[in-house]
């Protein structure tokens, strides 16, 4: 669906994004990096926002910026997403139909859809000013819905959102995933391990992993233990603290350890497969 070929962007003299390769199949994908790791400008690139230094962004084999039905089966949530304060809610979603070219016979129902998945149909009529930030954050991801995209880059989506409503979009990506690609930003791993079939790795602008969920706990396979901390110096080699934890009055350390140890490994977690990449063990 999207081919990304030796896609590099950078401004001014820093360099951002490293030929990053990548083919976005129809499937749900978590974008998982650190914050300044290069996710923003990636979909911004991927939405056409962004002009490359090199390479391109193909969508159906055919350059984006030469598509004339990408934008149309295009949904984006920006990192940073705004409204008309003074506009109701309904309104400013009718006017982004308006911008998506939705048939005006189509709005109204399209407009309820989008703000139910949200739980925001009771909130039509408010001005935009008297919503919270996670409403509004809300709003963003309603907005994406509109117009039944077949390609959707959602840009930090639950940043703000409370446990309940992150709960709620998880629920919606699982009803929308069927028959499009939904590539989502974040740094908060347990949101990817929830929602998403697949993931992408990135730091420093390059891309360190683009495979599914289960093959990125199996990175960390035999590297993960947790001991006791008097024990921890027993470690060998290379080694990161993940996590300290009390048990039973005892402190306990989950450690990460590029070399195999001689104690009992632990079943790896997402975010483990995800720091060992990151630190540079694999």
């Amino acid at each position: 669906m999207i081919t990304v070929k030796n896609l590099s962007k950078g401004f001014r003299r820093k360099e951002v994004l490293h030929s990053v390769n990548l083919r976005l199949e129809t499937r749900v994908y978590g974008l998982l990096g650190a914050n300044g790791a290069g996710k923003t400008t990636l979909i911004r690139c991927l939405a056409g926002l962004y002009e490359p230094r090199q390479g391109e962004v193909l969508y159906n084999n055919e350059p984006i910026h030469k598509s004339k039905s990408f934008h149309q089966v295009l949904g984006y949530l920006p990192q940073a997403f705004g409204m008309f304060q003074e506009l109701t809610l309904y309104e400013m979603m009718d006017y982004i139909c308006s911008l998506k070219g939705i048939a005006k016979s189509r709005c109204a129902g399209e407009i309820t859809r989008a703000l139910t998945y949200v739980n925001l149909e009771d909130k039509a009529k408010d001005r935009i000013k008297t919503l919270s930030g996670g409403m509004v954050r809300r709003a963003g991801i309603a907005q994406a819905i509109l117009g039944d995209p077949k390609v959707m880059l959602l840009d930090e989506p639950t940043a703000g959102l409370d446990p309940g409503e992150r709960a709620r979009f998880k629920n919606t990506v699982s009803e929308l995933k069927k028959d499009r690609m939904i590539l989502i930003s974040t740094h908060i791993v347990e949101d990817v391990d929830a929602c998403c079939q697949s993931v992408i790795v990135i730091d420093e602008g390059r891309v360190l992993f683009n495979e599914s969920c289960e093959e990125l706990r199996n990175v960390a396979l035999n590297k993960v233990y947790q001991i006791k901390e008097a024990d921890s110096d027993n470690i060998t080699g290379e080694k990161f603290i993940l996590k300290v934890s009390e048990i039973e009055g005892k402190i306990y350390h989950r450690i990460l350890a590029k070399e195999n140890q001689d104690y009992i490994s632990e079943k790896p977690t997402l975010e483990d497969g995800y720091m060992y990449l990151v630190k540079g063990f694999a």
